[in-house]
């Protein structure tokens, strides 16, 4: 009687590479993901969502940037309040320019902002984006009146970052349209690299809120 005797080897696991590595990855990446929602729970928790808000904005476009040309940056300030903690309605007053006349009197030439915000109150961060129509303006020495030729529109989005319940900086991108038959004839160019340099401004926020 002969007998065979098969001799069995069990291979080590290798948890560095292949199937190891992948899954380890997965579950790296599924801790990540849990951490973060319980971050985001707990500062929603902590910073509930404000019922309004004031603030500075300071906007540039992408050419003065680039050229750090601050002599050319568009200050204003911003009023926001909020119907609930996802909708509300904001207005901007932005100074485009000014000047002295030949009597030393200082007018300004503004831009007059409303806007409906949509947001997503996240606690730490908050995003949102903003639809509205534009207006430019004169203030002078003696008078203050709107130019109601010079109507448009304006699209923006960012986000706000909380640093306090009632303080927060933020970063957005404002793309305005002055004409919107125009716009829509010629949705190539304003969509184009030109177009965007052309018609978007990129603004910095401080908020204080309520």
């Amino acid at each position: 009687m002969c007998f065979f005797v098969v001799e069995s080897k069990r291979f080590a696991y290798n948890t560095g590479t292949g199937i190891g590595k992948n899954r380890r990855n997965c579950m790296s990446k599924k801790a990540l993901l849990v951490v973060l929602v319980l971050l985001v729970a707990m500062t929603a928790s902590v910073y509930a969502a404000s019922m309004g808000s004031i603030g500075l904005v300071n906007y540039a476009s992408l050419s003065d940037l680039e050229e750090d040309d601050s002599s050319a940056y568009v200050p204003g300030i911003r009023g926001e309040f909020f119907l609930s903690d996802y909708l509300g309605i904001s207005a901007d007053a932005l100074v485009l320019a000014s000047w002295e006349d030949y009597y030393g009197d200082t007018s300004y030439l503004m831009m007059y902002i409303i806007d409906v915000v949509a947001r997503i109150p996240l606690g730490l961060i908050e995003p949102y984006a903003a639809l509205g129509p534009v207006y430019l303006g004169y203030i002078t020495e003696e008078d203050t009146y709107t130019d109601e030729d010079s109507f448009g529109f304006n699209v923006r989005g960012g986000v706000d970052f909380n640093i306090l319940d009632w303080l927060s900086v933020g970063i957005e991108a404002n793309y305005f349209v002055d004409d919107l038959e125009y716009f829509f004839d010629n949705t190539d160019y304003y969509f184009s690299e030109e177009g965007v340099r052309e018609s978007a401004l990129i603004g910095v926020t401080a908020k204080f809120k309520f």
